[in-house]
């Protein structure tokens, strides 16, 4: 720069991004039955993120079935696939939003067996 020579810029710095929460841990779930009303307490999920993807485990003795997830991180938005063993064995999509302070999921899904392509909440706390 030559002498006696000033820069002014009229752009701030750049702030860097905040990065989402991880999605990894445990949580403590509800969803909403087929009645669109009744919130059910859910079975805890030990989601594990390695980058945008994330999977998920969850077993609920009491009905006999376990489940697994598959998504991929957006923002704070994960969506993917959810299926479960058992009888009858089914699956289907869903879509969690994180919080902002990352404890909480507020979401829903569908059930690719359910003919009406019907919507139900799905939520969680982080333990």
């Amino acid at each position: 720069m030559a002498a006696g020579c000033t820069s002014t810029s009229d752009t701030p710095p750049a702030t860097p991004t905040a990065q989402a929460e991880s999605w990894s841990g445990i949580w403590s779930t509800t969803w909403t039955s087929a009645d669109h009303a009744t919130p059910v307490p859910g079975d805890d999920i030990t989601f594990t993120q390695t980058g945008s993807s994330v999977t998920g485990t969850y077993v609920n003795p009491e009905h006999d079935f376990t489940g697994s997830i598959t998504g991929t991180v957006e923002g704070n938005t994960l969506t993917g696939t959810w299926s479960e063993s058992g009888l009858p064995e089914t699956s289907g999509t869903f879509e969690f939003v994180l919080s902002d302070d990352g404890n909480t999921f507020t979401g829903t899904w569908k059930s690719a067996n359910d003919e009406s392509d019907a919507t139900y909440s799905w939520n969680g706390v982080r333990t």
